[in-house]
């Protein structure tokens, strides 16, 4: 180690010396008219300098000892080992929470009419049963129970819950997509029975394989709903529904696509008919139309 410090030029004492002996030779030489030229004044060296000192120092170490490379190796394994417990454990306590919220709910809707409607005693108590089983297993094992082992408890609630929403859910909204679907059918025919008293048969082209398309797909779409109506009346509301609201709906769909596609055509059809079709007399027309060569003069006493 070494210091450096900032001291007195030692040069300064030689630079007064020359100094003062060039101004004595400067008074002298005034006097002497042939003298020499004087030398040129000494230049003043700086102030300071820096002064570099060695240094013998002794280092004492306080606090904890240096680490070794295995030891710091050895520390980040653990700060590892406790970040990973700790994702572990978050990811465990928000499982247990979601089982936990689970069964209250289910035990909350258990007696619901909405719920009571589509079950059989025997499957409400089944639930029963098995939401029992979760709480006390939960209590036992919600601070070690691995996290898979919390989501396969969900699951098995799960798998009892979804049946009986799907069923609530088709019983509350399957006869508005019924009435939805007849409503569609109704609307598809009555323009189908317009168009044929619009057209006489051989005037309907293009429109009228169309128009049997649609017929036909009406047709069948209808004695579909009806057959599946009637199926479906005949199950008990705790049963697995045969017409769900999914099939009434793409029913719906592909009634609306054939009636779009005949109504294109039909429109097409019009357009062109409106156009080839000869335009009416006006009034001002005929006012202007020259009279034919062919018409008789009036009759006169003058008439030669």
């Amino acid at each position: 180690a070494e210091a450096r410090f900032n001291v007195s030029n030692p040069a300064l004492a030689e630079f007064a010396a020359a100094a003062a002996a060039w101004d004595a030779e400067s008074a002298a030489r005034d006097s002497e008219s042939d003298a020499a030229p004087l030398r040129a004044r000494p230049t003043p060296p700086p102030a300071t300098v820096v002064e570099t000192v060695a240094l013998a120092l002794d280092v004492t170490r306080h606090g904890p000892p240096r680490m070794s490379d295995a030891a710091r190796e050895h520390a980040r394994d653990l700060l590892r080992r406790m970040d990973a417990d700790d994702a572990a454990r978050v990811a465990r306590s928000g499982a247990a929470n979601q089982l936990e919220s689970l069964v209250y709910h289910l035990r909350d809707i258990a007696d619901d009419d909405d719920v009571a409607a589509v079950t059989t005693p025997a499957q409400r108590a089944a639930l029963a049963r098995a939401l029992d089983a979760a709480a006390d297993w939960l209590d036992a094992n919600a601070e070690l129970a691995p996290v898979a082992e919390i989501e396969r408890q969900i699951a098995e609630l799960r798998a009892l819950e979804e049946p009986i929403a799907f069923r609530a859910a088709q019983l509350a909204t399957r006869p508005a997509r019924i009435a939805a679907l007849r409503a569609a059918i109704a609307q598809a025919e009555d323009f189908a029975a317009q168009l044929r008293d619009q057209y006489a048969p051989k005037d309907l082209e293009p429109v009228a394989r169309a128009l049997e398309a649609l017929e036909d797909s009406l047709d069948s779409t209808l004695a579909w709903l009806d057959a599946l109506v009637a199926k479906q009346d005949a199950l008990a509301p705790s049963d697995d529904p045969a017409l769900t609201t999914n099939d009434l709906d793409a029913k719906a769909r592909a009634v609306e696509r054939s009636l779009a596609e005949v109504a294109a055509i039909a429109i097409k059809k019009a357009s062109a008919e409106s156009a080839s079709a000869p335009q009416p007399e006006t009034a001002a027309e005929s006012e202007l139309e020259p009279e034919s060569e062919h018409t008789a003069p009036a009759a006169g006493h003058d008439e030669l």
